[in-house]
């Protein structure tokens, strides 16, 4: 599982520099961004060959391809040559997406729920899964999205005039979007079948802790933060970087807990939050 969560972050990281624009924003923010993918990497190796019973289609997808993409985009960088940057960073996004949802799939988070999701939304699994694969995409973007527009916060300070606030607000608005999609799919996937889906495993689930967790899940991960990103697209109107950039340290914290008690409830439930 850490591999998986460390494989959406690195997605994340590519997703935030492949929507924005590479000559809006200095090289040195884009080769700050690669660096941490590396090192993100590099743990999740650790954590990939530490597990047992891997297939070689696992390891490539979690760790060979998004590992020469960054490398690709590292050197790109260094060149200078902007536009091949993103589209490496966005080949990136794309197979830390497939690999943490084929992660996800393989560490059978969802086996022992299937048959009474199905029951309790009259859904068949396939659209369960169009729902983790959809969380997955939106949890990859926020988590690496949010570090790296917290990053180009900090960039500012070293900057000078090389940027005008246009790439802080477009990233900012992105987050706002991703954070609302979140959201609808933590309420669609996950809230509406719990509470109110006609199964008796269901409903059974209505304990205290879990619903405790749930709660945790809406207010720390998606409701705090979603006033946070409200909050930092003033400061960015205003041009107060400073402000937005230490308000981005706590909403990225939030959204990074926020997540993993998500993941911890699929695991539990078998659905998505």
């Amino acid at each position: 599982m850490l591999s998986v969560f460390l494989l959406t972050i690195v997605g994340g990281i590519g997703f935030a520099q492949a929507v924005s624009d590479p000559y809006q924003v200095t090289l040195r923010w884009l080769r700050l961004g690669g660096l941490i993918a590396a090192g993100l990497l590099a743990v999740s190796a650790y954590a990939v060959f530490s597990h047992d019973g891997l297939r070689l289609a696992d390891v490539a997808l979690l760790l060979i391809a998004p590992a020469i993409l960054v490398v690709g985009q590292l050197i790109a960088v260094q060149c200078g040559k902007r536009v091949v940057q993103r589209v490496a960073a966005a080949a990136c996004w794309v197979v830390c997406f497939v690999g943490a949802f084929s992660g996800l799939m393989d560490e059978g988070l969802l086996a022992t729920a299937h048959d009474h999701v199905a029951e309790a939304v009259g859904w068949p699994v396939a659209n369960q899964m169009v729902g983790l694969a959809a969380a997955a995409a939106a949890s990859a973007s926020l988590l690496g999205g949010l570090l790296m527009t917290m990053l180009l916060g900090h960039a500012y300070l070293t900057a000078g005039g090389e940027m005008t606030q246009a790439p802080f607000r477009r990233l900012v608005l992105v987050l706002a979007a991703l954070l609302v999609v979140r959201a609808a799919l933590a309420v669609g996937f996950g809230a509406w079948p719990y509470f109110f889906g006609s199964s008796d495993q269901i409903v059974h689930a209505h304990q205290s802790w879990a619903t405790m967790m749930i709660a945790s899940r809406f207010a720390v991960g998606l409701i705090v933060p979603g006033v946070f990103i409200y909050m930092i697209d003033e400061c960015v109107r205003r041009r107060a970087n400073q402000s937005a950039t230490g308000i981005l340290y706590v909403a990225t914290v939030l959204v990074w807990i926020g997540e993993g008690i998500g993941w911890s409830l699929l695991g539990t439930t078998g659905l998505v939050f």
